[in-house]
């Protein structure tokens, strides 16, 4: 071996790790961090919630229930949280309000003995998240330049999958430890060590600086600037609110993984896998947008999610869940990111934070009837029913997308970034 060989190899590390973090700022890294650790907790979480909930005497009706109130109800407060964050050109308050609230509220997890109880708990949490979403992503597009949008935003998203890859193997080890337990017991123990990366998040949310104002501009009302938001977004938003009313939860795939016969560990390490295959696609699939435009990688995520569903829906054996968690990991990777990054491609900068705040917003107003429709169906039909329902709707979003969306004006967007 050439004396120089460990050299080189640190060299060309060295050259791949700044190539890959290239125009992904420090504000960006710190909010990418942020999120690893809340999504670590929040993911030591998700993936036994529903069997939680379950032992609790839940019905998948309420189970759908609950994730759509959670969402919805949060989703009121990110246009409001958008808009202000805009208003006032100050984005930190809220992000650190938004995480905070989040972590205060995970303890109570431990004492739950009902599902009412768990439902406030929920709604309580993601007013959390309701608060700090909108900010935190116009944070990160003040942060990034234009053409590095889609990578910026893929980058966060890495991060936050890599949370929830770390967070249910975390869980996995707890379980294994806690075999001796009752189900429930153990459970809640992962419920306290699951507060632990909360407010380590905190802590380290305290690093991000807000971005200086390069213009003052006069704020107008509420209602008129999102109006002022223009046609072509509202456009956009249509068709989003078209796809999510029918995007399936992540509560429904690992119910049908339980109902094929897979212990608790098989289907959280499926759960694992999602979040890996989430992680890997997520930032390539950003920076393919800044290259060749938003609107086709977003198609395809649509259809990616509409054969997603077909597969769940016949999901019997291990082979089929295992595709079909992958599948789930390809739509969410490669469609996330570049949604967030596409809404901004509409807007001016000094209007990021109440267009996010919308499209969040947006997400969240429909999740609460797609969650009731979902949970309907699979307890009166079946869970095939529940999957062909959100293939159905992937596919006339994928429809709706083609037809009305329109490319977005970029280059007048970044003369005004």
């Amino acid at each position: 071996m050439s004396p120089n060989g460990p050299d080189v190899k640190m060299r060309i590390s060295s050259k791949t790790k700044r190539r890959l973090l290239s125009g992904v700022s420090t504000n960006v890294l710190v909010l990418g961090v942020v999120s690893l650790l809340t999504d670590m907790s929040s993911e030591m979480i998700y993936p036994i919630l529903p069997l939680f909930l379950t032992a609790i005497g839940a019905t998948g009706l309420i189970i759908g229930l609950i994730e759509g109130a959670a969402e919805t109800t949060a989703s009121l407060l990110k246009v409001a949280s958008g808009w202000y964050s805009d208003k006032f050109n100050r984005r930190k308050p809220f992000i650190l309000g938004g995480y905070g609230a989040s972590a205060a509220v995970k303890p109570a997890l431990i004492v739950a003995t009902m599902p009412w109880q768990v439902l406030g708990i929920r709604i309580t949490e993601r007013i959390g998240k309701g608060i700090r979403s909108a900010p935190r992503d116009a944070l990160i597009a003040d942060s990034t330049t234009p053409e590095r949008m889609g990578k910026a935003f893929g980058f966060h998203k890495a991060m936050d999958s890599t949370g929830a890859v770390i967070g249910p193997i975390v869980a996995l080890i707890i379980l294994a430890y806690a075999a001796s337990m009752e189900e429930l017991e153990a459970y809640r123990l992962i419920f306290i060590l699951a507060t632990l990366p909360a407010f380590a998040a905190v802590l380290v949310a305290l690093v991000v600086k807000d971005k200086e104002a390069t213009r003052k501009v006069k704020r107008g009302r509420f209602a008129a600037e999102l109006r002022s938001l223009g046609r072509e977004f509202w456009l956009v938003i249509l068709v989003v609110m078209t796809f999510y009313v029918g995007e399936i939860s992540y509560a429904f795939f690992v119910l049908q993984s339980k109902g094929a016969g897979m212990s608790d560990t098989t289907t959280i390490l499926l759960y694992v896998l999602f979040n890996l295959v989430f992680v890997f696609v997520a930032m390539p699939s950003g920076s393919l947008s800044d290259r060749i435009g938003r609107k086709p990688i977003i198609v395809v995520s649509f259809l990616l999610f509409a054969l997603t569903s077909v597969v769940m829906a016949k999901a019997d054996s291990l082979l089929l869940l295992v595709l079909g968690f992958s599948l789930f990991g390809v739509y969410k990777g490669s469609s996330e990111g570049v949604l967030k990054a596409y809404v901004v491609d509409f807007v001016p900068k000094d209007l990021r934070g109440s267009a996010l705040g919308a499209f969040h917003t947006a997400v969240g107003l429909v999740m609460l009837p797609g969650g009731i429709v979902a949970g309907l169906l699979w307890d009166s039909v079946g869970p095939w029913a529940t999957f062909t329902f959100g293939a159905v709707m992937a596919l006339i979003a994928s429809s709706l997308l083609f037809v009305l969306a329109k490319a977005p004006r970029v280059s007048e967007n970044h003369r005004a970034s």
